[in-house]
């Protein structure tokens, strides 16, 4: 396919082609083809960044792929990679087809190949509009409720009667409620729960949680509160379980005992005699000095659900009370809305970014590469190529073959993590 004859403009009826600074039609093809090449490197290198965030990513918080990329039809997936793969093909059949002449077949391979990257588009529209419908984006938009909320959550906030389950309220653990509270959300309303400047409103002093009951407060930490919500007047987002999908609803009712505590007792010290944690309590020395009320006791980052055996979710769950993650097939099957699913790992959302940005700068490629199709497919209708000139056929057979073989990666990346 690169064998292109040397004749002279005297006796090629398409020598008008040859630039002037070029002896040859093989010296100017190679030229062209070398600067091609020159630019796909660049083209792997713009890739290459994404593929080397991914790798770090995936590296540092597996637990997020594996829970996001259920989201993701496989199938779907699989279609577009035959849907590109087969336009290769075709793409391939027209630079051949142009390189001996046949200007009928190459406008007919074009135009197949330029089929397969509407039908790929399509494809990738209709996964789109899902992952949108359904708020699967990145940023905290990620956390916006896609469906109406849990009616449990506008019969706590609005008084409705409850039915007998629902209104089972779990006692609280002050002291276990203390050291949740300091791990997850003294990042934003401080150890004492005075407010930190625009993270967090103070707690001690907060209407809103004395107007509800214990219920009421979990129901809504189960939820949180977005930025654009009329009443929230920091700007950042109260992420659901402040951001740690590990907390369980009696850990939530936890830091509820604790928060009455610091609403009724500002310094948020613990009463004399007051009764030991469940299970974290009888392993922590409770000093109660200055210093303690004003730290961190563990990281608030939450363990990985996956990962070695010494920080695997099943190593360590006992010791922090939680249970084991369900499995991702099984949510898939039940549909399981993200924003309320328990056993969403914190910052979920970061998988979509990956997502989106990766797949997304794909789609511009392929979106090029329909447009230089096009443009090829036109000037073959006009007979503008033979077989000593088809450069601009075999140029864009060549940036149309490495948007391909990037999707071939991002297939198995993004949709078939198990």
């Amino acid at each position: 396919m690169n064998s292109v004859q040397d004749i002279s403009t005297s006796h090629d009826p398409h020598g008008d082609h040859l630039a002037h600074h070029f002896g040859t039609h093989r010296q100017q093809a190679d030229a062209a083809k070398l600067g091609m090449w020159l630019f796909l490197a660049t083209e792997i290198l713009l890739f290459g960044g994404l593929f080397c965030a991914y790798a770090v990513y995936r590296g540092n918080r597996p637990e997020l792929f594996d829970y996001g990329s259920q989201f993701l039809d496989t199938s779907w997936g699989a279609i577009n990679t035959i849907v590109l793969i087969f336009s290769s093909f075709t793409m391939a059949i027209a630079v051949w087809c142009a390189q001996h002449a046949r200007k009928g077949l190459t406008a007919f391979f074009l135009v197949l190949t330029l089929l397969c990257g509407i039908d790929f588009l399509g494809i990738k529209y209709i996964e789109y509009m899902h992952k949108f419908h359904e708020n699967l984006v990145w940023g905290v938009g990620f956390y916006e409720p896609a469906h109406p909320p849990p009616a449990a959550l506008e019969d706590a906030l609005t008084g409705s009667d409850l039915s007998p389950a629902a209104a089972t309220l779990l006692p609280g653990d002050e002291a276990n409620g203390r050291i949740l509270y300091r791990n997850t959300c003294a990042a934003c309303h401080g150890a004492r729960g005075e407010g930190l400047p625009s993270l967090g409103k103070p707690l001690q002093t907060s209407d809103f949680v004395a107007g509800l009951d214990d219920r009421g407060v979990v129901e809504f930490l189960k939820v949180g509160r977005m930025p654009n919500d009329p009443l929230n007047t920091t700007g950042q987002a109260m992420l659901p379980r402040g951001g740690n999908s590990r907390l369980s609803d009696q850990d939530l009712y936890d830091i509820t005992a604790f928060l009455r505590v610091l609403m009724s007792r500002p310094d948020g010290e613990q009463p004399a005699g007051a009764p030991a944690n469940r299970d974290q309590a009888s392993a922590r020395n409770e000093e109660g000095d200055a210093q303690e009320a004003f730290s961190i006791p563990r990281s608030i980052v939450p363990v990985a659900e996956i990962g070695p055996l010494g920080f695997s979710q099943d190593a360590l769950g006992h010791a922090y009370g939680r249970k084991p993650a369900m499995d991702s097939h099984t949510a898939k099957e039940t549909k399981i809305d993200p924003r309320y699913d328990p056993n969403r790992p914190p910052d979920a959302h970061l998988f979509f970014g990956i997502y989106f940005a990766m797949t997304g700068l794909h789609g511009v490629h392929v979106v090029i590469g329909l447009i230089v199709i096009t443009w090829l497919l036109i000037r073959t209708l006009r007979g503008h190529f033979s077989h000593s000139y088809f450069t601009p056929v075999d140029l864009g057979g060549l940036y149309w073959h490495i948007v391909d073989v990037i999707w071939i990666f991002l297939f198995p990346l993004l949709y078939l993590i198990h």
